[in-house]
């Protein structure tokens, strides 16, 4: 009997460690990587966060993952116990197959895990001594099945610290099969129960790749007490594939009905991998361009920035840029344009930003358009004050000018006539003696300095023509002393001299001859009668009887008063008189005072003599 017993024990003892060891490994109620905060490491800490907090999608996370612990503590069973110290390589020695893992679904800030662990261990014993019954060994099969629904809120989502706390349930199943060989003959006891569980988790995200994790937490109910905590370093080798190594301590009392007795707790390294599904497709890196100012001149520069968004941030970009036109030269996230010499039209300005440590998604480009504008000449207009001057006298003249695009003017001028000076918008014209009659038109450019454009504009001033005075000519005269019985005759000597000034007058293309005749105070005859005829019949040889006719319109028979027996001949220019001068005498009536011939009788004598008059 007492053999019997020690069989028993022996395949209590190792059925127990069996059990345990399979617990103790499968009761991982957390996924070992929390992929979705892993998930979640945002590249850059403000729009990340922003785009994370629209993502109101549901997330899918599976957590296959192995437990390699070693026990110790005191196990037993039917009111026997034993000391277990059982290291990780025994446990793994008795293992035939499992299946283990976790799921998780969230949504926002809940989060729904789900742990399942299914493990099948055995073993198989000789008996070394002989016994009653003739059995040569035993076998045993432990199976355990280990479910744990949770469900959580994460209280703390920030980009540098994530926290979640977490309630549920653990279900235990433990079932164990015995059997003597080689007679088959077994038993199949089972055990089951329920732990109320409340836990936290938390996560400090090294880089976009790397994070750690750990957490805990503590129950019981059918159980007297678990706990457990753990820590992790998850890494991930794919955008939604992480891998996770790290350690985790459980402790667990259970004392159920003197049947089974664990009071134990166990310890060693975690291996596991998370795989995320579901959510919205991660968000690919974007960069905006923008330029100031979007409309230029021609030389003025182009300031482009670009800003990026969903880059890793603790990645250093690589910026390039180019330009349609002109030359761009660029210091990171800023370039800057030459745009000098560029023709009016449109361009534009691209920028292109690499994340050189990854592999995708690690490229954003915009671009940014830019005009330059037609430019508009000088707008000017010019005015003369006064606009009419005499020989000698100045004008001023004035421009005024203004440039659409404010660039600054410079100024020339230009006249058809008089003398120029001045400079700026202010020039002055003096005319000269050669304007006389003339209009100067003077001629004003402003040239903008920068596009080479110019306008001009014209004001004009008035030269009137001078007004020459003339000066009587004395063309001397014919005297009437050889005849005193016709003392109104012209003579040869006379008709010589009336010869040479018919020729002289007849150069002369304007102008007219007066012929002054006087008379001497000792002659018997009137002064004015005999004075009018000596000038009427000088006329009338010059341009009737003698030889060199001239035009009688040019001539004007006058009688001149007492002075003398003779005619006088003065040579009267087109014009103005000059220092106030008259014409000497008066004009004759040729209608009253007929020429005479050389046999006609002389002119009618008065009775009385009339007293000169130096009016006449």
């Amino acid at each position: 009997m007492n053999s019997c017993r020690r069989i028993w024990l022996s395949i209590l003892f190792a059925a127990l460690v069996c059990l345990l060891c399979s617990t103790t490994l499968l009761a991982g109620d957390d996924p070992p990587l929390d992929a979705s905060a892993q998930t979640q490491s945002p590249d850059s800490p403000s729009s990340q966060k922003a785009a994370a907090a629209e993502d109101d999608s549901w997330h899918f996370t599976v957590a296959p993952y192995l437990w390699f612990p070693g026990i110790h503590g005191t196990v037993g069973a039917l009111g026997h116990y034993a000391s277990v110290h059982v290291s990780a390589s025994d446990v793994l020695s008795h293992f035939n197959f499992g299946l283990m893992g976790a799921f998780q679904a969230s949504k926002d800030r809940w989060v729904f895990p789900v742990d399942f662990m299914w493990v099948r261990i055995g073993d198989t014993k000789g008996i070394a001594q002989e016994n009653e019954f003739g059995q040569t060994g035993f076998d045993v099969h432990v199976t355990q099945t280990i479910l744990t629904p949770k469900f959580g809120y994460r209280v703390v989502d920030s980009d540098k610290f994530k926290a979640d706390i977490l309630a549920g349930i653990r279900y235990w199943y433990l079932g164990q099969t015995l059997t003597l060989e080689p007679s088959g003959v077994g038993r199949s006891p089972s055990a089951n129960w329920v732990d109320g569980l409340f836990g936290a988790r938390f996560q400090v995200p090294l880089s976009p790749k790397a994070a750690i994790n750990f957490g805990g937490d503590v129950g019981g109910g059918g159980a007297q007490l678990d706990y457990q905590a753990a820590g992790t370093l998850g890494y991930k080798v794919k955008p939604n594939i992480a891998l996770q190594l790290g350690w985790r301590y459980l402790y667990v009392r259970y004392h159920g009905d003197h049947q089974f007795i664990f009071d134990a707790y166990e310890n060693g390294p975690l291996l596991g991998m998370t795989w995320d599904l579901g959510g919205k497709p991660p968000v690919p890196p974007s960069a905006s361009c923008s330029v100031s100012p979007t409309e230029i001149w021609s030389g003025d520069p182009v300031t482009a920035t670009v800003s990026t968004q969903n880059f890793n941030p603790k990645h250093t970009l690589t910026y390039k840029w180019s330009s349609t036109g002109g030359t761009i030269s660029s210091n990171g996230t800023t370039g800057s344009v030459n745009t000098m010499g560029l023709a009016p039209g449109n361009y534009s300005v691209t920028a292109t930003a690499t994340d050189e440590k990854e592999k995708n998604n690690n490229v954003a480009s915009c671009n940014a358009p830019f005009t330059v504008k037609q430019p508009q000449p000088p707008v000017v207009s010019c005015s003369a004050s006064p606009t009419t001057i005499a020989i000698g006298q100045p004008a001023t003249i004035t421009m005024t000018a203004s440039d659409p695009q404010g660039w600054p003017m410079t100024y020339s001028w230009s006249a058809t006539g008089g003398q120029l000076s001045g400079s700026g918008t202010t020039a002055t014209v003096t005319a000269t003696n050669a304007d006389a009659g003339n209009t100067i038109t003077v001629t004003g450019t402003a040239n903008d300095a920068r596009a080479n454009l110019s306008s001009s504009c014209t004001a004009s001033v008035n030269v009137p023509p001078v007004q020459k005075c003339v000066n009587i000519e004395d063309w001397g005269e014919c005297t009437f002393e050889k005849n005193p019985k016709k003392p109104w005759r012209v003579d040869n000597d006379c008709k010589d001299t009336l010869d040479k000034l018919s020729l002289r007058l007849q150069q002369m293309p304007n102008g007219k001859l007066d012929i002054v005749g006087y008379t001497d105070e000792k002659e018997v005859v009137s002064e004015q009668t005999l004075g009018s005829q000596r000038s009427v019949n000088v006329k009338f040889y010059l341009t009737t009887d003698g030889p060199n006719k001239v035009d009688a319109s040019r001539v004007q028979p006058r009688q001149g008063g007492t002075k003398g027996k003779a005619t006088h001949f003065y040579f009267v220019p087109e014009g103005n008189m000059c220092g106030g001068q008259l014409e000497e005498g008066t004009t004759v009536d040729e209608t009253q005072v007929q020429p005479q011939s050389r046999n006609a009788p002389a002119p009618k004598k008065k009775a009385k003599k009339a007293a000169p008059s130096a009016g006449n």
